[in-house]
């Protein structure tokens, strides 16, 4: 399963105010690797840097060359965004919506971007980490 994890769930698996979940499913997802994949791009990990401190934030740097590489927000499609943010999405919420999109990921695994499950149209499932374990 290919997905794309806000920066919350960095935050709450790798930071020091751990949410259980979270931190199961960045456990999980080391244990069970390659089996899923993940995308990322330059904004969650720039939410991430500011939100753990220097040695937290070396763990999600060597948790992510693990999995992927890091996508420039730039190569992301500029119509895609729009289309979000027609649909009434904050500028960064858009961006999001639209990476997890456009890298074709099966899910955007998040604590709180639950706005997005009352868009039916969504080509991904927004999931929590919870949720997320369940289902994979």
């Amino acid at each position: 399963m290919q997905l794309v994890l806000d920066a919350n769930e960095y935050i709450f698996g790798l930071g020091f105010f751990k949410k259980e979940s979270c931190e199961h499913l960045v456990k999980f997802l080391i244990d069970k690797n390659p089996l899923h994949s993940i995308s990322i791009c330059r904004t969650i990990v720039e939410e991430v840097r500011v939100n753990l401190t220097l040695k937290e934030f070396h763990n999600f740097v060597k948790f992510i060359n693990v999995f992927t590489t890091i996508e420039e927000d730039f190569f992301i499609p500029f119509e895609i965004g729009v289309r979000y943010e027609a649909k009434g999405l904050k500028e960064a919420d858009a961006l999001i919506a639209a990476f997890t999109e456009w890298v074709g990921a099966d899910a955007l695994v998040t604590e709180n971007r639950h706005f997005l499950v009352h868009h039916s149209d969504l080509p991904f499932k927004v999931l929590t980490a919870g949720d997320c374990l369940k289902l994979i």
